[in-house]
């Protein structure tokens, strides 16, 4: 039962990839702008550099980083963010909202302008207008050949 909900369930699936220790934190550094191996390795103290380069070549098959050679010999390599990758940016977002909120964390995300802590919203950009939860509804996904393709890759088994 859990495996079906999962196939149909975008959270879920989301869950599955995104949801392997150190995923989303590779995300937030590069979120700060391109980072080497070495870059993050150091960022991200504790992890193993073959779960590491493990991660980084997952999240380049999904689409969500791109890998760029700035060197042959020896071959090294730096990570940016794709605008898929760049999506997750509200997600990250709003985990740091929500921890600075309920756990005993040293920062929290705040407004340059009045220091003042930030809320997360979500926001209609066809109406640009930002909604209140009641305003928003979880419906099926209108069928576009975009969909289309993306449910037939579903089925084979890809992200």
């Amino acid at each position: 039962m859990a495996k079906e909900y999962g196939q149909v369930c975008p959270m879920a699936r989301s869950l599955e990839f995104l949801g392997e220790r150190w995923t989303l934190l590779i995300v937030r550094d590069l979120l700060r702008g391109p980072q080497k191996f070495q870059d993050l390795s150091t960022s991200l103290a504790g992890v193993a550099p073959a779960v590491l380069s493990l991660r980084l070549k997952l999240l380049e098959e999904r689409g969500v980083i791109q890998r760029r050679i700035y060197s042959d010999h020896p071959p090294r390599a730096e990570y940016s963010l794709t605008s898929a990758g760049m999506e997750l940016r509200p997600v990250v977002g709003a985990l740091i909202v929500w921890g600075s909120r309920h756990l005993d964390t040293p920062r929290q995300l705040a407004h340059k302008t009045c220091d003042h802590p930030i809320e997360l919203a979500y926001y209609c950009a066809h109406c640009e207008q930002t909604l209140d939860s009641g305003d928003v509804t979880y419906r099926p996904r209108k069928a576009t050949r975009r969909t289309s393709r993306k449910r037939h890759s579903r089925v084979a088994g890809t992200f």
